[in-house]
């Protein structure tokens, strides 16, 4: 609950009551699996993490028609096939399967899903299954993989041997002169 006389500024305990964030661990990142993801499922994996409160794992509920939406799609099996692929390769897992009625006594509700990083309610650990699924050999998934981490392996080469592109730019002032330690090649002026 927000307080009625916030300033905006953090609490005693460092915490804000307006900035809230999806946190999205570089082990995530980096694995196999995300790097297998096509780019609609990526965006559908930080949707799903936004409904995560830290408190109601398990309990995210996200509609095939609500995911469309918030991603901004029109096709919703498109939408399905994220959903699947990101079960397929252990991002999250169905905790209850949708139900729809007509009849006003009961409820409707979406599916609800479970981040297999975090911990849910009831289970003591994350299962991170993410890290022991890899796409299926000789499909489209499987390339962009490995498409992905040979692209993470280079970049890693020319950041240890520091000869990233933005690095070796003449457009950028080199470190050295920020500090007021080197001196900056002085470029002639054209009128």
């Amino acid at each position: 609950m927000r307080r009625k006389n916030y300033n905006g500024k953090p609490n005693a305990k460092g915490r804000s009551y307006t900035s809230r964030f999806v946190r999205l661990e570089h082990s995530l990142l980096n694995s196999n699996a995300y790097r297998a993801l096509k780019p609609l499922a990526r965006a559908l994996l930080i949707e799903v993490s936004m409904l995560y409160n830290g408190k109601n794992n398990g309990s995210l509920y996200l509609s095939i028609r609500d995911a469309a939406d918030r991603l901004g799609v029109s096709d919703h099996s498109s939408v399905t096939r994220a959903f699947d692929q990101l079960q397929e390769l252990g991002f999250i897992e169905l905790s209850k399967e949708a139900y729809f009625s007509v009849k006003a006594s009961h409820l409707s509700r979406a599916r609800c899903w479970r981040l297999t990083w975090e911990s849910a309610v009831g289970k003591s650990r994350p299962s991170f299954a993410y890290l022991k699924q890899e796409p299926k050999p000789q499909t489209r998934d499987r390339k962009r993989m490995e498409k992905g981490l040979r692209a993470l392996k280079r970049y890693r080469k020319d950041l240890a041997s520091n000869r990233l592109p933005v690095l070796e730019n003449d457009i950028l002032v080199p470190d050295a002169y920020l500090s007021g330690i080197g001196n900056l090649h002085t470029q002639e002026q054209h009128p």
